[in-house]
């Protein structure tokens, strides 16, 4: 048995010691064929346990586990992990390289048994090359001895830090540490609800890299249930009579390593009495605008009479249109025949086949605009999310108002008005 001694680092621990021990007994190591000394290390932020050994593929592949989780102990909490992207071309390489006979290194893994015993090595950083490590042994039975960092005992937090500390090692989406965030600082809420309202199926995920999917992220979801809650509190000091008489700014979430501060404050002011996820209001508006994405989509999706892109497919899901449209939502609760109207889907026609008019929102120009300008509900910038409350607000106004280039530039005139108006005389 080889010797297990803490770094002078690290705080000795019984039970880390044992776990170690037990690691060494199940799986075979270079370090105990060489009878050379174990060394645990502390993390000095974190404060998880790890040791450092070189362990071969013959013996790694059978038992590594790609689908690891943030809480072991709770069904509902998925793979933690991004995709593997097999057909990348830095991928490829990997699996090359490794047939080769190249030896990796730093690969992280927890050790643990809560789930899925049989595969107790979950990997948290290098899920691409252990896959190359396992494909090169499966179709060549090369077995060199490739080197990992093995944590025990990680507590949940402990996880999330390891997660987004061994993904920053290479190029992925913010939404992956959204979604990690999410899980460890929030819970599971925010994706049941998604599941409640349509705005996800029932067992998905939110998607790790958004770019590449058409599911809502992390990031919009948090935007709609965020802009909901201040478009409601905007209504409050606001008389009826002059809700279109302001410029409105919905509010966009930040995405990134930490929480949104604007939906931590949401969270914080409501979710101790659990109100947000158990608000009707709420649950209702989501489900009108799952409504209004699905029509949306399968009016554009192979149709003939609009180009059938993914830009105009997600529609609703543009930053503005969704952070706009639950805004209004939120602006108009106290207004039963505006928010009706807002809810409803809006109209088509031969020339406006889908409810959005993507086409033409796509190059509408406002008079005031610089001549390069273009798009209505096509970026993301304050000026297009303002742009686009007001539209959602001036067609609450009619029932089964139409989306038209009159509606928006009648939306986008009265923005423009109220700003020159705030301005005042120039001197």
């Amino acid at each position: 048995m080889n010797s297990i001694l803490f770094d002078d680092r690290a705080i000795k621990d019984d039970t880390i010691h044992k776990e170690v021990e037990v690691f060494l007994k199940e799986v075979n190591t270079l370090e105990t064929d060489k009878k050379s000394p174990i060394i645990i290390y502390q993390d000095g932020k974190g404060k998880g346990y790890y040791i450092k050994c070189g362990i071969q593929a013959k013996d790694a592949c059978p038992i590594v586990d790609m689908n690891a989780k943030l809480d072991p102990t709770d069904k509902d909490s998925f793979r933690a992990n991004r995709e593997l992207l097999l057909e990348h071309n830095t991928y490829k390489r990997m699996v090359l390289d490794a047939k080769a006979g190249r030896e990796f290194n730093d690969i992280i893994i927890e050790y643990n048994k809560e789930y899925s015993p049989d595969k107790p090595m979950k990997i948290w950083g290098g899920q691409h090359r252990v896959k190359s490590i396992q494909e090169a042994y499966q179709e060549t039975g090369v077995s060199r001895h490739h080197g990992f960092k093995i944590f025990f005992n990680l507590s949940k937090q402990q996880r999330t830090e390891i997660a987004l500390i061994s993904n920053t090692n290479i190029a992925v989406s913010n939404d992956l540490f959204d979604r990690l965030q999410e899980e460890t600082f929030v819970g599971l809420e925010l994706r049941a609800w998604c599941y409640k309202v349509g705005l996800l199926k029932e067992g998905d995920d939110f998607p790790d890299q958004g770019s590449r999917s058409e599911k809502i992220t992390v990031k919009l979801a948090r935007t709609f249930v965020t802009n909901f809650y201040k478009g409601k509190e905007k209504a409050d000091g606001l008389k009826s009579k002059d809700l279109d008489k302001n410029i409105y700014e919905p509010h966009l979430c930040e995405s990134g390593v930490s929480l949104d501060s604007e939906y931590e404050k949401i969270m914080n002011k409501y979710s101790n009495q659990n109100q947000i996820w158990k608000d009707t209001s709420l649950l209702k508006a989501g489900e009108a605008f799952a409504g209004l994405h699905e029509a949306q989509y399968n009016a554009v999706k192979g149709g003939k009479a609009i180009v059938d892109r993914k830009g105009f497919r997600n529609k609703a899901m543009t930053e503005s249109v969704i952070s706009a449209w639950a805004y209004v939502a939120g602006l108009l609760q106290k207004d039963d025949k505006r928010l009706y109207n807002h809810y409803s889907i809006p109209k088509t026609s031969k020339t406006i086949p889908d409810p959005l008019n993507a086409r033409d929102m796509s190059t509408f120009r406002h008079d005031s605009d610089d001549s390069t300008y273009r798009g209505l509900g096509t970026r993301s910038a304050i000026k297009d999310r303002q742009r686009m409350a007001q539209l959602f607000l001036a067609r609450s106004l009619e029932k089964d108002r139409v989306i038209d280039k009159s509606l928006m530039n009648k939306a986008v005139s009265q923005v423009v008005g109220i700003k020159s108006l705030q301005k005042g005389y120039a001197m």
